[in-house]
């Protein structure tokens, strides 16, 4: 493939732009808002189509941990607990739990007769055997730091002892979790699909297959998963809670374009949408056919780029500071105004802890003389001096995150940093950032697990967070003050000490600099009228466990809107004519 010549999803997007028409009309929903408040009464059956512009590389419960794969797994996998739409913690697989005087025991009361998805019944000794699978030292699961206060976690990781102390079988439904000291998110965090039960057929030990025959107690069982296609799920009949859930099934295609999720999505292909262009964004907000449908989900991630402080420049902190600093967060948030706002900090405006003051600045003079104190002094003048290198910076090709990385490259080179833009495949990307002495600069960010601040500083900057491979802190940064407040904070039950404690950590991250916090992004969701029972959930996104379907409202619908108005046969002759052409410019380059 030439590196002029398109995907054929991306290619597939643009002829679907040209199907639905080049205006700035959009297709109205397949429904009415009366069908929808009509049919109230949930109804079982038919099959959820989503989509994503990103690719998933795992849906084992003990390693998969980006966005994408963590919506699937809500739905795979029950746990002890789990978050309430109010965000609170409350049962799952748990019918109740009890805590010691000081903190250091927690017994769960398992339900009797839940089953995984292969017929087995969920015992205590599952959720033990699980655990220490994910957190074996041998798993690469990017958040087991979340878990060392457990008992004899430290021995049981650096492969001392062979079983984790403080995960206690008392009986077949009864389960202890011992501390060794107290911690405030041990129930946010067995709230986490790496806590959860996986079936006995995973084993005790991680290999990468089970992934492809993930199995849990979930509502839904894995039906099939095509790496980089699509991942199907099926309704688990022998769900515990028998009303649900109430869907055949739910199928996501994975690394679908925006412009091809516009024209599956107006087509009735695809039920549900969030992964927009700015302009198509704008389009359906400006549509009085969808005036007042679809919602917002709040900020519940930031948005970054991380600076690989073990690689030149990067290992110097005063370039660092002035990288924070060159980058103008307004202008990146003018790419998309309404979805994207300026960033300056860690924990975003949905996250408990959440401070509005200033943190990272644009200052363009203060950004130079950080690059002179830093050894590579830059006059703008004559455009001399600064990294004498261009450096690649890693993203994820056709991504909100691409467009950004090309602004930031105009904003460093007035400080006389050069990079180079190299997008990636989103597996490619997770390889490249993530690999020891690999990447100096790339695409980074994180999104909210559980609803506490701790989730924005352990799994992605603490000094447990490095690893040789699949390391989550891909800033390779370690700072023993900032190690300490964590630790401390993990400690504290006390609310207002514990935010006091994660400032004082921001503060640190703010200065140095490991990342460079650009923006935060809100996801706006769309969906049909005959798709029901969708709520934007305050700790989880895309949480589709409760929807339903009304088949008859949408054959109605799709029948009273006739054939969509570009046939699919139509446009893959014109994919094939435009590969051809596109083959023939490549050549003549």
């Amino acid at each position: 493939m030439t590196a002029r010549r398109l995907p054929r999803l991306a290619a597939l997007g643009l002829l679907a732009t040209a199907a639905i028409g080049c205006s700035d009309d959009v297709r109205p929903p397949l429904g009415r808002e009366s069908d929808a408040l009509a049919n109230a009464t949930p109804k079982r059956g038919g099959v959820l189509r989503m989509a994503t512009y990103t690719d998933i590389r795992s849906l084992d419960a003990a390693v998969a941990f980006d966005e994408v794969s963590n919506a699937i797994e809500q739905l795979l996998y029950a746990k002890l607990v789990e978050f309430a739409p109010s965000g609170r913690v409350e049962p799952d697989l748990a019918e109740s739990w009890t805590v010691s005087e000081d903190g250091l025991r927690y017994v769960f009361r398992l339900r009797p007769g839940v089953r995984f998805h292969d017929g087995d019944e969920v015992l205590a000794s599952d959720f033990k055997r699980s655990i220490e699978r994910s957190l074996s030292p041998d798993t690469p699961c990017p958040a087991s730091s979340f878990y060392e206060r457990i008992k004899g976690y430290a021995d049981y990781t650096g492969k001392k002892t062979k079983e984790l102390e403080g995960v206690v079988v008392l009986g077949d439904h009864l389960l202890a979790i011992d501390l060794s000291e107290p911690d405030a998110t041990l129930l946010a965090v067995l709230a986490l699909p790496v806590a959860a039960p996986v079936c006995r057929s995973a084993g005790r030990t991680f290999e990468r297959e089970f992934s492809l025959k993930a199995c849990g107690a979930g509502p839904y069982k894995l039906k099939s998963w095509e790496p980089g296609r699509s991942v199907t799920v099926e309704r688990f009949a022998g769900y515990y809670r028998p009303e649900l859930p109430y869907l055949d099934g739910i199928e996501w295609s994975l690394s679908v374009p925006n412009f091809t999720q516009r024209f599956k999505f107006e087509a009735g292909e695809q039920d549900f949408i969030r992964d927009f262009s700015h302009a198509d964004f704008m389009r359906y907000r400006a549509s009085p056919a969808w005036k007042g449908r679809g919602d917002f989900e709040p900020s519940k991630a930031v948005h970054s780029f991380f600076m690989n402080t073990e690689l030149p420049p990067f290992d110097r902190v005063e370039i660092r500071r002035a990288v924070a600093a060159a980058v103008d967060r307004e202008q990146i948030a003018k790419i998309r105004p309404g979805l994207v706002r300026p960033a300056s900090r860690l924990i975003p405006p949905a996250v408990p802890g959440h401070d509005p003051s200033p943190g990272q600045r644009f200052d363009y003079a203060a950004a130079l003389d950080h690059m002179r104190k830093g050894g590579y002094p830059y006059d703008p003048a004559t455009g001399k001096g600064g990294y004498p290198e261009e450096i690649d910076y890693v993203t994820v090709g056709g991504s909100f995150e691409q467009e950004a990385a090309e602004v930031y490259q105009q904003q460093l080179a007035r400080i006389g940093i050069r990079i180079r833009v190299k997008a990636l495949a989103w597996s490619a990307y997770l390889a490249a950032s993530a690999r020891r002495g690999s990447a100096k600069l790339g695409t980074d960010g994180w999104a909210m697990d559980f609803p506490d601040p701790s989730d924005f500083f352990e799994p992605i900057l603490s000094t447990k967070a490095i690893a040789d491979e699949d390391s989550q802190n891909r800033a390779f940064w370690s700072n023993n003050e900032f190690d300490g407040l964590l630790d401390e904070a993990r400690r504290e039950l006390v609310w207002e000490r514990r935010m006091e404690l994660y400032r004082r950590a921001e503060a640190i991250v703010v200065d140095q600099a490991p990342w460079c916090i650009s923006y935060n992004k809100q996801w706006f969701e769309l969906w049909h009228p005959y798709v029901h029972g969708y709520v934007i959930h305050p700790a989880l996104s895309e949480h589709v466990g409760a929807v339903w379907i009304d088949g008859e409202a949408k054959r109605r619908a799709a029948s009273a809107r006739g054939a969509p108005p570009f046939s699919r046969a139509k446009t893959e002759a014109m994919l094939a004519r435009f590969a051809a052409a596109s083959d023939g410019r490549a050549g003549r380059r």
